[in-house]
């Protein structure tokens, strides 16, 4: 984050933001995280839904 001043000379606070996720992208990153835990689950011999996703 920084400050930044207008044109006009008015103080402006800018922060470094990513861009808002589409509901395409955020689809598309539910099904990643979907299949992930189901490979991670099937190399244990576990039913999915049964292995933690991510850190502990």
């Amino acid at each position: 984050m920084y400050a930044a001043i207008t044109h006009r000379g008015a103080l402006r606070a800018v922060a470094s933001r990513a861009p808002a996720a589409t509901p395409r992208a955020r689809l598309r990153a539910a099904l990643l995280l979907r299949w992930r835990e189901a490979q991670r689950s099937a190399a244990m011999n576990m039913p999915a839904g049964t292995v933690k996703r991510g850190r502990a």
